[in-house]
């Protein structure tokens, strides 16, 4: 079971990348990212996903791009697994 510190900056990840939280609640899970490599690693894979996304100009991604999104989201998990 995730700690509740990972589970708020999982919950809030979108919005902390997309600066719609309060400052106070961007800088603790700012430093709960620094600290914790599992959700550090989630991040930088929705910012990737961001960028992504928004290099296509449209709202959504398009499903090849969906695809090997989630297949690169898969690949990295299973590494993460067996470590």
């Amino acid at each position: 079971m995730p700690k509740p510190e990972c589970e708020e900056a999982l919950d809030r990840l979108f919005e902390y990348i997309d600066h719609e939280l309060p400052d106070e609640e961007i800088h603790r899970i700012g430093d709960h990212l620094k600290t914790c490599p599992p959700c550090e690693a989630e991040h930088q894979i929705n910012e990737k996903i961001k960028r992504l996304v928004n290099r296509t100009g449209h709202d959504e991604a398009p499903d090849e791009l969906r695809m090997r999104i989630l297949a690169t989201i898969r690949a990295s998990r299973d590494v993460g697994a067996t470590d």
